[in-house]
């Protein structure tokens, strides 16, 4: 794997040579990573290759088998001054929904050890990191997905975090709360607040990560920037995506498979690569000649099953 240069920001966060094995199973195989300050990082990965245990080792909930982690200078797995400079943010939205969302984090915050005196400061100013202080009063039952995530991340905040783990942080809401989670870690990012997700969203990860890692077979198989993993992986070639009208016979699917096209899951769409806008270009004329039914054809970068296959063939 091809490293990128290190960011010009001090590691806050290290993983060498870790290994984890759960049971039977060796999870984590030499795993290396470095976190740093002031920076969002996405690991991606099929289910399975280790996001969680990565996270549950950085918070100090999982000590490796073999190998070294170290947070803010010191151990997690062993010292809490490191896991109280870090958050996590499960999935699961961990809030009590007949609770307000005031009422949520005055109780958060005490249990995270605040004092009374700074209770009421540091809930106000979680709410405004995230922008729920309009809804402070409305209980979490009422909220839509996207407000229940933020209010969420608002209860990491509390403790003022250096570091903070966000599991699938968008998973289920729509896109206009996913854009406004985005400016949110983004504005967390820009105030020197490091940020470690999990994402399935290779679309996601290049809109919002400075780097990313992606994880296979319990090693870290790729990391740095997306445009310099997919230029790496990729070229300049990019994913065409042909759309039908209605399910083709079989005429039609050789027809497809003439013009250098494949079927996918989805029975309406076929794909093929393109190195050029030339070759694109000239692709709709060429099937309207043999008779294919067109719904749409669009030219997008590879997604995540193309890099996740790259991944996994060249480990093969």
């Amino acid at each position: 794997m091809k490293q990128e240069p290190a960011p010009a920001h001090p590691a806050i966060a290290c993983l060498t040579g870790v290994h984890v094995r759960l049971g039977a199973r060796e999870v984590l195989r030499g795993l290396n990573l470095s976190l740093h300050q002031g920076e969002i990082f996405a690991l991606l990965g099929r289910n399975g290759t280790g996001k969680t245990t990565l996270m549950r080792l950085l918070t100090g909930q999982l000590r490796p088998t073999s190998g070294d982690v170290r947070a803010f200078g010191g151990d997690p797995g062993r010292e809490a001054a490191p896991r109280r400079m870090m958050s996590l943010v499960p999935q699961d939205i961990a809030l009590y929904p007949r609770l307000t969302i005031r009422e949520n984090l005055e109780i958060m915050a005490g249990m995270a050890g605040l004092s009374k005196f700074d209770i009421p400061l540091r809930v106000e100013e979680a709410m405004a990191l995230v922008q729920v202080e309009g809804r402070r009063h409305d209980l979490i039952d009422h909220l839509s997905g996207g407000y229940k995530r933020r209010a969420n991340i608002a209860a990491a905040l509390l403790t003022r975090p250096r570091l903070l783990l966000l599991d699938e942080p968008t998973a289920g809401v729509d896109v206009d709360a996913r854009l406004s989670l985005h400016r949110t870690l983004k504005r967390l990012r820009d105030d020197g607040t490091s940020i470690l997700l999990t994402t399935h969203d290779l679309d996601e990860a290049r809109a919002l990560a400075d780097r990313i890692g992606i994880l296979a077979s319990g090693r870290m198989a790729e990391e740095g920037p997306v445009a310099d993993i997919l230029r790496r992986m990729f070229g300049d070639r990019r994913e065409v995506v042909v759309t039908l009208s209605r399910e083709p016979d079989d005429s039609v699917k050789s027809a497809l498979g003439r013009l250098g096209l494949g079927p996918t899951d989805n029975p309406l769409e076929w794909n093929s690569w393109s190195t050029g806008l030339e070759s694109f270009a000239s692709l709709p004329a060429a099937l309207r000649r043999q008779g294919v039914d067109l719904h749409e054809i669009r030219l997008q970068e590879p997604g995540l099953e193309h890099v996740l296959a790259h991944v996994e063939g060249a480990r093969s």
